[in-house]
Order: C-alpha cells, then structure tokens, then sequence
C-alpha cells in the first residue's frame, strides 16, 4: 500500500542571479517549509547546482529587469502551498520566525497576510537606528489571497484580508563588498530612473539636490543613524547618493531626448 503524499502547507520561493556564495546559506534556514521553489535568472555560476543539491526546485526566468519582483511574480504561479514564504538569497530566516510561521500555518485565526521584520546588516553590522529597524515586508501570506498587483522595482505583496505582524526576523547581508554595493547601486538607480521616465515625472532641482540632502539628514540625525557608526554614515551617505543618482539619470534620459529640464529655477519646486 502506497503512502499518500505529504501536503503542502509553507512554499518558499527565493530568487537568484549568481548567488552560489549565499545559496547554501539561505536554503539552510527553509528547513521548516514544504517546498522550496528557487526561481533563478539564468545564472553563469553554481547557484542552480547547489540549489538542486539541497533540494530545492528549479525554475528559470529568463529576462534581467535588474531588480527581483518580475521573477517573483513568476515564481508565485510555480508554488503548490497554502501558504507563500518569501525570502532572497543574501537573506536568512532566524529560527525564532522559522517557528512562529510554522505554528500561524495551523491557525484557523491567522491572518491572510504578514509584516515580517527585517534586521539590515550592512558593511559587517546590524543597522538599528536610522529608521531601518523594524524594516517591514509582506512576505508571509495566503497564496491564494496575496500576489504583486503592479509589478517593478521595490513593489510590494497586497492580499485581500487582515494583515498582521509577525515578532521573528529575516537577516538581510546585503553587500559582500564596496564593489558589489556599487554593481548593485548603478543596476538599482538605472531601473529606478526608468520608472519615474515611464510615469512621465520630470526631475526637478529639489528632487536632485534637496531631497537627497534631506533624506540624509532626516535619516543620518532625526532617526539617529549617528548612533550606527561608520557602517551607519556610509549606509545613509549612498541611500541620499541613490536619490540624487535616480533624478540624475532620469533628467538625462530626458536631456538626451533633446528636453533640457530646468534645476536651478526649480531648486525648490516640490511635487506633490
């Protein structure tokens, strides 16, 4: 007599692109869900290998948008779970959560969705302040009512339902260097830059110059980023660099069209 086979409750879903010296880490914390789909972007490394080897499924995407969230929606059609568990290569679920999710799969009570916390490490260092602690995501949900209405960089899950909190965390090792920031600063700012061209926004001089002064300031003294170290002032340092990178590269997307958009006339114009 043959056993039936066993449900699946928990599906993960985890996008790579060249992650062979984080898969292994990742995967190792999804120990506690049912299924583990790694959707992967045509990789040029082991990823795909060291995946299958901790028995992961494999899924292709093909297309390189330079950011995770066309993949994801892809790999959201590929999952057999009642429940979707998120999680990106360079990041970590602590046992804490691993436990918490695991029970909320069983309650009748749960919510459709969850806020899961995310702890920041950035050049070798928690990131508390700043604003960047509790980092929260919709990375928990019902599969059947969650999903990516609109589909680009930094976009978000939406379910249909209640949404709660959960208290564990995902470890985020963003950078494994200066030059891997960077690769990822000009890949994230160029799609950045498209999307405000394709809403048909016109960067003005407050975008490029006084917003990015302020997104510091408030971070890096209101929030108290100070308080992080060097770590902290690099970290808010490059997230104001990263506005005034986007706005740039749109006001020369635009400059290359043949409209040469007005700064110094705008310098204090804020869009609504």
């Amino acid at each position: 007599m043959t056993s039936k086979p066993k449900r699946i409750t928990l599906s993960a879903v985890v996008h790579t692109y060249n992650e062979a010296h984080n898969i292994e880490a990742c995967l190792g914390t999804l120990g506690f869900v049912d299924e583990i789909v790694v959707v992967d972007n045509e990789s040029t490394d082991a990823t795909v290998a060291l995946a299958r080897k901790a028995g992961a499924k494999i899924r292709t995407f093909k297309g390189h948008y330079g950011y995770p969230e066309p993949a994801r929606v892809y790999g959201l059609s590929q999952l057999s779970g009642d429940w979707v568990f998120i999680l990106d290569a360079d990041e970590r679920a602590t046992p804490e959560l691993a436990a918490e999710l695991t029970r909320l799969t069983q309650d009748p009570r749960a919510c459709a969705g969850y806020w899961v916390p995310i702890k920041n490490f950035h050049f070798g260092q928690w990131l508390k302040h700043g604003g960047l602690y509790p980092d929260l995501h919709l990375r928990f949900f019902k599969r059947k009512q969650g999903g990516y209405p609109e589909v680009g960089i930094h976009r978000g899950v939406k379910v249909r339902g209640s949404v709660g909190r959960v208290q564990g965390d995902i470890l985020h090792y963003s950078y494994r260097n200066l030059e891997h920031y960077f690769e990822k600063f000009d890949r994230y700012t160029t799609a950045e830059a498209e999307r405000i061209v394709a809403q048909g926004r016109k960067p003005t001089g407050y975008d490029l110059v006084i917003k990015p002064v302020h997104r510091f300031l408030k971070s890096y003294l209101n929030k108290l980023g100070i308080l992080d170290g060097l770590p902290g002032f690099l970290f808010h340092v490059f997230s104001a660099a990263y506005i005034f990178a986007s706005e740039l590269k749109a006001w020369d997307t635009y400059r290359q069209k043949g409209e040469l958009l007005p700064v110094g006339a705008t310098l204090f114009k804020r869009k609504k």
